[in-house]
């Protein structure tokens, strides 16, 4: 491996009663990348702000080329040669591409010796010169809201591509991207590494991190447990060091025999492969890559799509024109954007029992006593943390969040759950958990409807899945026959 091009040693930071990184150290060498794995909570995100210059460290320091530095802004890492590319992508939507390259150092020229302004050949040559390191040639002109998120990532990356750029630290940046874009993305990582930057890649996605990383270091609960280069921590080693649980825990068993029908559709969807139907104590998969129309399917189901659904539920025939008629036959969705689920600035306690004031209400007034042990009970069995019913939902984690849905719609008795997307953007541990629940309730008698663009998740947990491309299932794949991602792949055109 290549000497170290940036390096933290013995970091740590705290923020009040919390300490965030504990004794951290992490060596980048040129032309490699090095992957930061661990939960929501484990000091990722702390030790990319202290490299960014957005933090300093209580303790420890931060070397560049073997000399020490204090960056104690964005700017000033920017300058040393550190660059961050956050999840959520920063880009001025009104602006053109190469507008957004190069903003902060636009280059100026005088009209008619006088007036200032932009010189637009300079400017599309630089932006040009950027793109060309990525192998990206996008219309200059273009504007970034007309961009697709792929693009408008390949975007950003190009802006922080000066000529002293030595670290690039790259935060979820597949969290919102299908197969072919994490392909390309992987193309651009390898080009810049044969650039000599330093990538440091974090992930939730270890099928990511096992084919990117040249080196690993998992952290959990603000210290480093465990670091290797390439081949050195497979992904059941990887899994224990970061949550202390065993892989086995992502995958329920498929023993369940089958019971009555729980939901029985067909329409334009469904096609030439016949009404979907989901059982009691079964789970069945819609695969699709992004867009594919797996969202708007479920939301149909839900009586939140554009046309009402006409479905068979053990009641009889229903047609479902608004979620209250969907959640009156047992139905209830868990929504892959959680803002759509939840109502952020109230607190866990009323989220859940927002759609059951019915249930908790006698003589006209809320029975807060019912609602506080209602509550109590369900923060446990779901396992919310912090164990608080007043803590406001804009506070949790992304996977605290999913289980504050989770806990609505069982304190509501729905024999259906519809997922679109549960895991999206949460890490092993609390995967591992929302599958834990989602186990627990088709045990319990349920089904779930389970739409995922990760094929891996869904043929792990479904009983049969079926491929959804333009809106249309296109195949059906159930155990028993070539129940392979390779069949599901292949069915989903990637």
């Amino acid at each position: 491996m290549n000497d170290p091009v940036a390096a933290a040693h013995h970091v740590s930071k705290r923020f009040g009663a919390t300490q965030a990184l504990d004794d951290v150290s992490i060596e980048l060498a040129a032309g490699a990348a090095h992957a930061l794995v661990g939960e929501n909570g484990a000091g990722k995100s702390t030790l990319i702000k202290i490299l960014g210059g957005v933090h300093r460290p209580d303790s420890g320091e931060l070397r560049m080329e073997g000399a020490r530095v204090e960056l104690r802004s964005p700017a000033q890492a920017l300058a040393a040669g550190i660059a961050v590319i956050p999840q959520e992508v920063t880009l001025v939507p009104a602006l053109s591409v190469a507008e957004n390259i190069l903003l902060g150092s636009l280059p100026g020229r005088r009209h008619a010796g006088v007036l200032p302004g932009v010189d637009r050949q300079a400017l599309a040559a630089r932006a040009a010169a950027r793109l060309a390191r990525l192998n990206f040639a996008p219309e200059l002109d273009r504007r970034v809201e007309l961009l697709s998120y792929a693009e408008r990532q390949l975007v950003a990356i190009a802006r922080a591509l000066h000529d002293d750029l030595r670290v690039l630290i790259l935060d979820e940046p597949s969290a919102s991207l299908e197969q072919r874009e994490v392909g390309r993305l992987f193309e651009v990582i390898a080009a810049l590494k044969s650039q000599g930057v330093a990538i440091v890649y974090v992930s939730h996605r270890l099928d990511e991190v096992e084919r990117l990383a040249d080196r690993c270091t998992v952290l959990r609960d603000g210290r480093v447990v465990g670091a290797a280069p390439r081949g050195g921590l497979d992904r059941e080693r990887l899994v224990r060091l970061m949550t202390g649980r065993d892989l086995e825990e992502l995958h329920r068993p498929h023993d369940l025999a089958p019971g009555a029908p729980l939901l029985r559709f067909e329409g334009a969807e469904t096609g030439p492969l016949g009404a979907l139907e989901v059982r009691c104590r079964e789970v069945v998969g819609v695969a699709g890559l992004l867009g594919s129309g797996t969202t708007a399917f479920l939301k149909r189901l839900f009586g939140a799509g554009a046309a009402p659904a006409e479905i068979v539920t053990p009641a009889g025939p229903a047609t479902i024109d608004a979620p209250a008629r969907a959640i009156g036959c047992g139905i209830g969705l868990v929504p892959g954007e959680r803002r759509e689920g939840l109502v952020m600035r109230l607190t866990v306690r009323e989220n859940i029992a927002l759609p059951n004031l019915d249930r908790l209400s006698r003589a006209w007034r809320l029975d807060e006593r019912a609602i506080d042990a209602l509550v109590e009970r369900l923060i446990d069995a779901v396992d919310i943390r912090p164990r608080d019913p007043g803590a406001a939902v804009e506070s949790l984690s992304g996977g605290n969040q999913q289980k504050v849905i989770f806990a609505r719609w069982l304190a509501g008795h729905v024999d259906l759950l519809l997922l679109d997307e549960p895991t999206h953007g949460i890490d092993i541990g609390a995967k591992v958990q929302l599958h834990r629940l989602m186990r627990r309730f088709v045990e319990g008698g349920g089904g779930i409807l389970l739409a995922s663009s990760e094929t891996d998740e869904v043929m792990g947990l479904s009983d049969g899945v079926r491929a959804m491309r333009h809106g249309a299932f296109v195949a059906r794949i159930d155990r028993g026959g070539d129940y392979s991602e390779r069949a599901l792949r292949a069915a989903l055109g990637g």
